[in-house]
């Protein structure tokens, strides 16, 4: 078959040779050529001459073999033609395809069977190289097929035929030139919008609170005790580890498992809710064991620079009120945080019911700081005992206790490490005198240096008694009791505490979830406190406080196989503390 190329009228002329078995272009003059070697395909060159040296040439032709051929019908020349060469590569049918043994495989087939186009012929795809594109031939080009558009220019692949059919059928919509001119501006503007939506999105999933199931189990009423825990649970927020993620997943799910059960009344530190679920996963999970109640830290979105408090009161007696607070920003890595404080009523019957607080109070990363640390504690501490006096006030025959992560170390540090601390350290007397609104020496906060420095404070805090200046005193005060210091007679450890190996040496108890920095320090920082005055005047008291430290190894509730799987050997970094309060 011969094919001359007509470039000016856009038409194609067939011609056919009889007896012919191969068929081949007619190369004209005025055209580049089609030439078949045996590595390669060269593209044809289109020349745009005048129109009557390419029509003298098409006719000198045509008279020398006017007795062989004869003239077929016009053709419109379409995109497809004039930029790739079929090669009439048609899948093979489908009895042709290998024979499937599994089901997937005679799947596979029968999607092959499937023809992804219209056209059974694939194309391969050549590169123009035109000298001039005229308006006519721009119109040629819009008014090609999808399906030739689709075989010459990419892939023969369902999804770019259908996506080629859609693009074809959707509105087109043409900007004015003043708007047009700042196309740049409105898609930046677009960008931004999207990501701004994404990030709404992302906030309103993963920072506000999830909804709750319907309590499954009804609350709980006692006559007799109802058990107390509390503990950091060390669930810091997502990125902050001090390992590859700190086992938070596995831990809480050992808490729900084999915690949450043995009591009635939990607080919780530590348990963060900014950017992860987990503290909602914890308190759905606690409702459906019989938790219907809980009281947790304002919830912070990225916007305010800062996690939540992290604090978490869940309980099985009824809630009848709630409160929260936070401190003004600490210092160190604690400016990060919202901590502060919580309170709520817990009523164990109609007639008896328990004022509970729960704190965590500014850390101690170094020694250098611990005096700046100190001050802020105290500062927190006096709020503290404001929030107390504004929430219990009304209400003074009711008993009240304290719990939480004080951050305060009551240990005195002045001899052999595996001694117990029978003393109680300075600090630990300034937070009890704080706390019982007594008020605390400006000397014994501040160095001298400071001291000097320091501007006279006139608030209502800093009164003269007896010739001393106190500050942090006040009219309301409270008779706090160290319950779990009352049980051992010493300060027990709750943070970074040793063992003894087979050779009686010295080793980190736990090195997996606590800092490096901080193991071997054996800190007595959490804290029971009872409020004696009131205890007595309710009939109730505390019985069996102490420390829990939750050992892997010492829960006789899992198996020894799975004691080994476990990549934690306790629940945190810290031990936990827990009572029984006894109504009668």
């Amino acid at each position: 078959m011969n094919t001359t190329h007509d470039d000016n009228a856009e038409r194609i002329t067939l011609r056919s040779h009889e007896g012919a078995r191969h068929s081949e272009p007619l190369i004209t003059d005025d055209e580049s050529e089609f030439g078949h070697t045996n590595d390669q395909l060269q593209q044809p060159q289109q020349r745009h001459d005048d129109s009557e040296s390419n029509n003298n040439n098409n006719d000198d032709h045509g008279s020398n073999d006017n007795d062989e051929e004869q003239q077929q019908p016009l053709l419109r020349r379409t995109y497809s033609q004039e930029s790739g060469i079929s090669t009439d590569s048609a899948p093979p049918p489908y009895e042709f395809y290998p024979p499937a043994k599994t089901f997937l495989g005679r799947a596979f087939n029968w999607i092959r069977a499937i023809p992804r186009i219209p056209r059974r012929h694939q194309a391969i795809a050549l590169p123009l190289h035109q000298r001039f594109h005229s308006h006519h031939h721009s119109d040629s080009l819009s008014s090609t097929s999808i399906d030739s558009f689709a075989s010459s220019a990419y892939p023969a692949t369902c999804c770019s035929y259908y996506y080629h059919v859609c693009l074809g059928r959707l509105p087109r919509a043409t900007l004015p030139v003043w708007l047009a001119r700042c196309r740049w501006v409105l898609i930046c503007i677009s960008i931004f919008a999207i990501i701004l939506f994404a990030f709404l999105l992302f906030c309103s999933i993963f920072f506000a609170p999830a909804s709750l199931s319907p309590a499954t189990l009804p609350d709980l009423q006692t006559n007799s005790s109802g058990r107390f825990l509390t503990l950091n649970i060390f669930m810091r927020p997502p990125g902050v580890t001090n390992n590859w993620s700190d086992y938070k997943e596995e831990r809480l799910d050992y808490i729900v498992r084999y915690i949450l059960p043995q009591y009635d009344v939990v607080a919780f530190q530590e348990a963060f809710a900014f950017g992860t679920r987990r503290k909602d996963r914890l308190i759905q999970r606690g409702r459906n064991m019989g938790y219907n109640h809980h009281v947790e830290s304002p919830r912070h979105f990225p916007w305010d620079l800062g996690v939540d408090g992290g604090l978490l009161i869940m309980s099985r007696f009824p809630i009848r009120t709630f409160n929260t607070m936070e401190y003004p920003r600490g210092i160190h890595s604690d400016w990060l945080a919202y901590k502060g404080a919580l309170h709520a009523l817990i009523e164990f019957n109609p007639t008896q019911s328990i004022h509970l607080y729960t704190t965590h109070a500014q850390a101690s990363y170094s020694q250098l700081s611990h005096q700046v640390d100190m001050q802020v504690r105290m500062s927190q501490f006096a709020q503290f005992h404001q929030f107390i006096k504004e929430t219990s006030q009304r209400d003074n025959n009711i008993p009240m206790l304290l719990l939480g992560d004080f951050n305060v170390d009551a240990a005195v540090h002045d001899g052999s490490i595996t001694e117990p601390s029978r003393s109680s350290s300075v600090e630990y007397q300034l937070m009890m005198d704080v706390l019982d609104g007594k008020g605390i020496e400006r000397k014994k906060l501040y160095s001298v240096d400071n001291y000097n420095k320091e501007k006279e404070d006139t608030s209502n805090q800093k009164r003269q008694n007896g010739g001393k200046r106190l500050l942090y005193q006040d009219m309301y005060r409270l008779t706090l009791s160290d319950k779990v210091y009352a049980h051992y007679g010493y300060h027990p450890v709750t943070f970074g505490d040793i063992i003894l190996n087979k050779n009686g040496e010295i080793e980190p108890a736990e090195t997996i979830l606590t800092d490096s920095e901080q193991v071997m320090t054996v800190q007595s920082i959490d804290r029971i406190l009872w409020e004696q005055d009131r205890g007595k005047a309710s009939s109730m008291f505390i019985r069996d406080a102490q420390v829990e430290k939750f050992l892997v190894q010492s829960n006789d509730m899992m198996s020894e196989y799975d004691k080994l799987q476990s990549p934690f050997t306790q629940i945190s970094d810290h031990y936990g503390l827990s009572c029984v309060v006894q109504l009668s």
